[in-house]
């Protein structure tokens, strides 16, 4: 029998399933554990704190390249039962951050809109949060202040709480249940 050479299309297979069954192992490096001596959070530096107010939420967050402060965090629901978060966020951390992504308990994202200033734009990456910066978050209507629309929910009521999940670009996964209220 004589050999021959493997086909550049069956490489390029061998290949591909070599990298999908490597990528998760790779993966799993990156996101290593404190055990790992890996310095997550600035020596001496509270990571999170949280407070709830009759205003809403407030949380900061302090590790290496990040310092947020969300404050005043609520879901309103106006009269029509559209719903949206009333938040302010800020960053005054060394880089730029960006929220991502607004998820509720239930599956459902809400709609990021961003604002007319540099910093609470929409940009590909989500509303930008520049530097030194803090940018309100309100209703969505023709204001000139980013928003974050709520999908449609019949069993949110006000006086209840809507678990949240903020993504941001740097900080990452924030998850708060925050306070109905009426608008």
């Amino acid at each position: 029998m004589r050999y021959r050479g493997a086909s550049p299309r069956f490489l390029r297979a061998a290949a591909a399933v070599l990298l999908a069954a490597a990528l998760p192992l790779l993966a799993s490096g990156c996101s290593a554990g404190s055990d790992a001596g890996v310095q997550r959070t600035l020596p001496g530096v509270s990571r999170t704190t949280l407070s709830t107010s009759a205003d809403g939420v407030t949380l900061s967050m302090k590790a290496r390249n990040v310092d947020l402060r969300i404050s005043d965090a609520s879901v309103l629901v106006d009269p029509s039962g559209a719903a949206y978060l009333r938040l302010t966020v800020n960053n005054q951390g060394p880089a730029t951050e960006h929220l991502a992504l607004v998820s509720l308990a239930g599956g459902g994202q809400a709609v990021l809109k961003g604002g007319a200033a540099l910093s609470g734009s929409l940009t590909t990456a989500g509303v930008l949060l520049g530097s030194g910066s803090s940018v309100g978050f309100g209703a969505p209507s023709g204001s000139k202040e980013p928003s974050v629309q709520l999908p449609a929910d019949p069993s949110r009521k006000v006086g209840g709480t809507e678990p949240v999940m903020l993504v941001f670009g740097i900080a990452g996964l924030v998850h708060l249940d925050l306070p109905v209220r009426a608008a």
